[in-house]
C-alpha cells in the first residue's frame, strides 16, 4: 500500500480518537444530557463536531427516525476505518465488546441492520458537466469530520434550494459526501472527479 495513503489513514484515525477522548462526558447541545461516546462519534460523522447531540436530538435535527438514523450511521461508521477505530475505542472504554451492539443505543433484543443504501446522483465515470452554483468552496485535502462540519456550516449560510459547488480531494470524499447528503437531506445533484454540486434542502 502507498505510504502516503497509510499516513493519511493514520492521521484520520488519530484525529477521530483525539476527538472522542476529548468528548468524554460532554453534554448534548440541545437537551443537556451527557452523551455516551458512541453518540460523540455519530455527532462527528454528521458534522456536529462542535455542537454534539445525543442520538434523539441528532435524529430530530436531521429529520430522521431515531432507529433508522442509528442503523444507517452504524453501517457508515463500520465501513470507514477511522470512525470504526473510534467506535471500538469507545466501546472498550464503556465495557462493550468491539463488535457488540452497545446497550446505550441498542436494546438487548435488537440486532444490527443492513448497510447504507446505494449512492445518490451520478457516479464519477458518468457524471455530466455540473450545473451553475450559487457558491463555491475548495475544501482541498481535508477529510473526516472536519470536511462535513465545514460543509454543514457553509450550507447553513445559504438559502434553501441554492447550490454549493465543493472541490474535495480527500480520498474518502466519493463515499463520505453522498452518504452525508443522504443523512442530512441535502441533494447531491452531480459529481465527478473531485467536484460535487450540493443543493441545500428546503426548510
Amino acid at each position: 500500500m502507498d505510504d502516503h495513503v497509510v499516513s493519511v489513514d493514520s492521521q484520520r484515525t488519530d484525529a477521530v480518537l483525539s476527538y472522542v477522548e476529548r468528548a468524554e462526558g460532554v453534554t448534548c447541545i440541545a437537551c443537556r444530557v451527557v452523551l455516551c461516546g458512541h453518540e460523540a462519534v455519530m455527532s462527528l460523522v454528521t458534522g456536529f463536531k462542535d455542537v454534539p447531540r445525543c442520538l434523539a436530538c441528532l435524529a430530530s435535527a436531521l429529520d430522521w427516525n431515531r432507529r433508522e438514523l442509528r442503523d444507517h450511521l452504524f453501517a457508515y461508521i463500520n465501513h470507514h476505518e477511522c470512525y470504526r477505530e473510534g467506535w471500538q475505542w469507545v466501546s472498550g472504554r464503556e465495557g462493550f465488546a468491539p463488535t457488540a451492539s452497545p446497550s446505550c443505543l441498542w436494546a438487548k433484543e435488537e440486532e444490527m441492520t443492513t448497510p447504507l443504501p446505494d449512492g445518490v446522483g451520478h457516479s464519477e465515470s458518468e457524471a455530466p458537466q455540473g450545473p451553475t452554483a450559487n457558491a463555491e468552496w475548495n475544501a482541498g485535502d481535508i477529510g473526516c469530520g472536519d470536511l462535513v462540519m465545514e460543509l454543514r456550516r457553509r450550507l447553513q449560510s445559504m438559502k434553501p434550494g441554492e447550490v454549493l459547488k465543493v472541490t474535495a480531494r480527500d480520498p474518502g470524499a466519493p463515499e463520505d459526501l453522498p452518504a452525508w447528503c443522504r443523512l442530512t437531506g441535502h441533494t447531491l445533484t452531480h459529481w465527478g472527479h473531485s467536484e460535487y454540486w450540493i443543493r441545500r434542502k428546503e426548510e
